[in-house]
């Protein structure tokens, strides 16, 4: 068997690992970020996690074809299969180098996500508490019930810091 299509997959998922790698060190550095609420920082991660994933997105566009070129070869329908099912259809070493390749990428993506979950709550919570202080601002004065000399009630005392809600 030809291993040229197999070797290029190999590579094409080294690579990815690679880049998903580099997402998940900025991800995580994204984390302290956000806990110290440094925007300008976050703006700078997330437009260099946009390049990477674009870079990804043209390696998942490789992968997928020569994953096509590699089922074709082993004689298997190409568009059913996945890593998973080519392990099977491969020698044992080359499906054990292959098997490899998947899991190290895998691992990544589930610590990925698992900072991103993070990231995202963190986002949520800061939100939460940004609406919370805006509330509390926007409804300072919002019932006076002070009576003047008069005896009547006066009007509002004061005038709330902010005049509408966005």
């Amino acid at each position: 068997m030809d291993t040229v299509f197999l070797d290029g997959l190999m590579d094409v998922l080294g690579k990815e690992s690679a880049l998903y790698g580099d997402i998940l060190k900025l991800s995580k550095s994204k984390t302290d970020v956000i806990v110290k609420g440094r925007i300008a920082e976050l703006e700078n991660i997330t437009r260099l996690e946009q390049d990477m994933i674009l870079r990804i997105s043209k390696l998942e566009d490789a992968r997928e074809k020569l994953t096509e070129k590699l089922s074709k070869q082993l004689g298997a329908d190409s568009s059913f299969v996945n890593v998973t099912s080519l392990r099977k259809l491969l020698p044992e070493e080359q499906a054990g180098r292959l098997g490899k390749s998947n899991t190290v990428l895998s691992g990544i993506l589930k610590e990925l996500d698992d900072t991103n979950t993070l990231n995202s709550k963190l986002i949520s919570n800061s939100l939460e508490y940004i609406n919370f202080s805006i509330n509390l601002l926007a409804g300072a004065a919002a019932e006076s019930n002070l009576y003047g000399n008069s005896g009547q009630v006066n009007g509002p005392g004061k005038r709330n810091f902010f005049d509408m809600r966005l």
